[in-house]
């Protein structure tokens, strides 16, 4: 009888230490930690899922309004930053989603390709012109709803052929 306890114990031990179970019913199993993967430095960093409006590490989401599009640029401060405000001339770092105003779709973001990706341009410059006039005035660290009409936007070209945009912006930096 010792030789088959003494045996029993070493098997147990055995199936133990190569991962086997010895819990019995009503026990539950303890589970393993997952490890939770590092971005290296060159594969960017995951976004996390869109959070509320005023937090500008999460990517924004936009919600189609029940009103018709305007028929000039408007601009509806989201969070206003308390950084110097830009104007006319200013190269400025932001981050962006643009959608189409009336369904929603996003045809382009800077958050598509991780969350630290910035858009650098010159109020004025390359850009079109809904989206200077929209960041004129902006405070850095703030975040501001774009609309755009197709005079300011990409007329009949362009991802929302004849429409208008929507985009949403986060001003990072001015200079």
């Amino acid at each position: 009888m010792k030789r088959t306890f003494v045996l029993t114990a070493v098997l147990l031990a055995g199936l133990t230490a190569c991962g086997g179970s010895t819990s019995t019913v009503g026990q539950a199993p303890t589970p393993t930690p997952t490890p939770t993967p590092t971005p290296s430095p060159t594969q960017p960093r995951l976004c996390p899922t869109p959070g509320p409006a005023t937090d500008l590490t999460q990517k924004p989401t936009y919600t189609v309004p029940k009103t018709p599009a305007p028929l000039e640029t408007t601009t509806k401060d989201i969070v206003v930053g308390t950084g110097p405000a830009a104007k006319n001339g200013d190269s400025v770092t932001v981050k962006y989603v643009g959608v189409n105003y009336k369904t929603g779709a996003e045809f382009d973001s800077s958050w598509k390709i991780s969350c630290d990706n910035t858009f650098a341009f010159d109020i004025g410059g390359n850009v079109i012109p809904g989206f200077s006039k929209g960041v004129t005035g902006m405070q850095v660290g703030g975040r501001r709803l774009v609309v755009i009409p197709p005079k300011d936007g990409y007329g009949s070209q362009g991802p929302v052929p004849g429409g208008s945009l929507a985009f949403i912006i986060d001003l990072v930096a001015i200079g």
